[in-house]
């Protein structure tokens, strides 16, 4: 399975964009939240900008896209 993961992680950045709708309804649904577990956290389009995320990726070649960042 991991290598599912990796070959959909080297095009991954390319292709999945952050879809304002659906994050404004992530951020509101997170709230004050100060910690948050980012389970197939891709390359963390939905993540909130604040300090406090925690990505958890299958896919260390998704994940490097990010530059270890957490964002594309």
């Amino acid at each position: 399975m991991r290598e599912e993961y990796d070959e959909i992680g080297r095009t991954y950045s390319t292709h999945r964009r952050t879809e304002p709708r659906l994050a404004a309804l992530v951020t509101a649904a997170i709230g004050d939240t100060t910690t948050v577990l980012n389970v197939g956290a891709g390359t963390g389009s939905y993540e909130p900008a604040r300090a406090g995320v925690i990505a958890l990726e299958p896919s260390a070649t998704t994940f490097s896209t990010t530059g270890g960042t957490g964002k594309p």
